[in-house]
C-alpha cells in the first residue's frame, strides 16, 4: 500500500468519526453514554485479543477491564460534572500533544526515548508532548475560561498558569498512556491492536492516550475545583 493511499484512508476515517464523536461529547447524557459504552466494548474486545497471546490471560484481562472502566468513567464525569468546555480543553490537550510529539520529534531528532518500546519516539519529540498542549490550554483558558472549576473572583493569570500546567502534564501522562499500549503490544508482538479503523489500526491505538490522560485530568480537575 502506497503512502498516499494510507494517508487518503486515514483522512477519510477522520472526517467519519471525529465530527460524531464531537456530537456525541456536546450532547452529553444519553448519546455519550451509548457511545462510550459502544467504545468500552471495542476496547474490550481488542485488549482480549493481546492478551490471549500473554502468558497470564485472565490477569490481563481483568488490568485491562479496570483500566478502561476507570479511563472512560472519568470520561464521562469531566462532561458531566464539569463542562463541555473543560471537556474539549482536555481532548484538545491530548491531540497537542500527539501532533506535538510528532512534528517537534520529526523535525528535531535526536536521542530516542525508550526505543525498545516505541522506536519512533524521541525526547525531542517528548518536550514537544508538554509545550503543544501547555500552549493549548493557555490559549483555551484565555478564549473560553473555566468557570466550573476556578470561582469568579481568582485571577485570570493564576487561572491561565494553572491550565498550561495543567495542560503539560495531562501531555505527560497521554505519552505515557501511548508507550503503555506500545508496551502491550509489544508483548504480544503485534503491529495494531485491531483493524476497526482503516489506516489507523484498532480503536485502542488511537485513544491510547486518553485512558491514561483522562483519570489524572479528572483528580487535577477535582483537586483544583476544591481548592479554589
Amino acid at each position: 500500500m502506497t503512502i498516499r493511499s494510507e494517508l487518503i484512508k486515514r483522512i477519510i476515517s477522520a472526517a467519519v468519526i471525529a465530527p460524531v464523536f464531537l456530537f456525541a461529547m456536546i450532547v452529553g447524557g444519553l448519546m455519550l453514554q451509548l457511545w462510550l459504552v459502544a467504545a468500552f466494548v471495542i476496547s474490550l474486545h481488542e485488549w482480549h485479543g493481546l492478551a490471549k497471546r500473554m502468558q497470564y490471560y485472565i490477569q490481563f484481562m481483568l488490568a485491562g477491564t479496570v483500566y478502561m472502566l476507570i479511563s472512560y468513567s472519568s470520561f464521562y464525569t469531566i462532561r458531566e460534572l464539569y463542562s463541555i468546555n473543560i471537556l474539549l480543553m482536555f481532548m484538545g490537550a491530548i491531540w497537542a500533544s500527539d501532533i506535538g510529539a510528532y512534528f517537534v520529534g520529526k523535525t528535531c531528532g535526536g536521542p530516542k526515548l525508550i526505543e525498545k518500546i516505541s522506536p519512533n519516539k524521541t525526547w525531542s519529540g517528548f518536550v514537544g508532548a508538554l509545550i503543544f498542549p501547555a500552549f493549548f490550554a493557555l490559549f483555551w483558558c484565555l478564549l473560553m475560561g473555566m468557570p466550573s472549576v476556578f470561582s469568579a473572583d481568582t485571577p485570570q493569570y493564576f487561572v491561565c498558569l494553572i491550565a498550561a500546567i495543567l495542560g503539560a502534564v495531562t501531555g505527560g501522562a497521554g505519552q505515557a498512556g501511548d508507550l503503555f499500549v506500545s508496551s502491550v503490544k509489544r508483548l504480544a508482538k503485534v503491529k495494531d491492536t485491531g483493524t476497526l479503523i482503516p489506516g489507523h489500526g484498532g480503536l485502542l491505538d488511537r485513544i491510547d492516550s486518553m485512558l491514561l490522560g483522562a483519570p489524572l485530568f479528572l483528580i487535577l480537575i477535582t483537586l483544583l475545583s476544591n481548592a479554589f
